[in-house]
C-alpha cells in the first residue's frame, strides 16, 4: 500500500516525498483508516488506537483512498500537500479555469503559462491567473508539444479540482 501511494504522490511532487516525512515542524506519517490514507502528525498518530474504531471517521489530511482492486486514487482534499510541492505547474486564463472547474480536461487555448520541462504523462497541479490551486491533472504531452499543438487540442487530462466540494 505504501508503495503504490508514494509512487503515485512522487507523479505530482516527485522526490519531495521523502519532505512530507522529514519535517521541521515536527515527525508526520501517512495511516490507513478504513482504506483511506491520511497524512498527519504523529502525536495525532498516537491518540487514534486509543478511540473506538468503529467510530474513527477520519484523522489528519485526506491524502487518497485504496479502491477493491488495490489501486490508489488521489483525492482533492490533498491539494494543499501536492501546491507546496509540485513539480509541475499550469496556469489557466479565466475562461480555462471555468472550463476546468466543471470537470473537463484542459486544451491548449486554456492554457496561461506552465512551468518548463514537463514531461509527457506526468502530473501537473493546476492554478488559476491569481496563482491559487484549483486541481491536479495529467499530461497527454510533452511541455514543448504541448506549446507547439494546435489550440484545440487536448493538453492535461482532468483529474480532480476544488469545485468537487460544492
Amino acid at each position: 500500500e505504501a508503495k503504490m501511494m508514494f509512487e503515485k504522490l512522487a507523479k505530482y511532487i516527485g522526490s519531495n516525498t521523502e519532505r512530507l516525512l522529514t519535517r521541521t515542524d515536527g515527525q508526520y506519517v501517512f495511516r490507513v483508516i478504513k482504506n483511506r490514507v491520511y497524512y498527519m502528525s504523529e502525536t495525532i498518530a498516537k491518540l487514534c488506537p486509543t478511540c473506538d474504531q468503529k467510530l474513527l471517521i477520519g484523522a489528519g489530511v485526506l491524502v487518497g483512498k485504496i479502491t477493491h482492486n488495490q489501486h490508489f486514487h488521489i483525492n482533492i482534499t490533498s491539494l494543499p500537500l501536492l501546491e507546496q510541492f509540485a513539480l509541475h505547474k499550469i496556469w489557466l486564463t479565466k475562461s480555462g479555469e471555468q472550463h476546468f472547474l466543471y470537470g473537463n480536461d484542459i486544451v491548449r487555448s486554456h492554457i496561461a503559462k506552465m512551468s518548463d520541462g514537463i514531461p509527457d504523462n506526468a502530473g501537473v497541479v493546476i492554478f488559476n491567473d491569481q496563482d491559487g490551486a484549483v486541481g491536479f491533472g495529467v499530461m497527454t504531452k510533452a511541455g514543448v508539444d504541448a506549446i507547439r499543438s494546435e489550440f484545440g487540442a487536448k493538453i492535461v487530462i482532468h483529474q480532480a479540482d476544488v469545485a468537487e466540494y460544492l
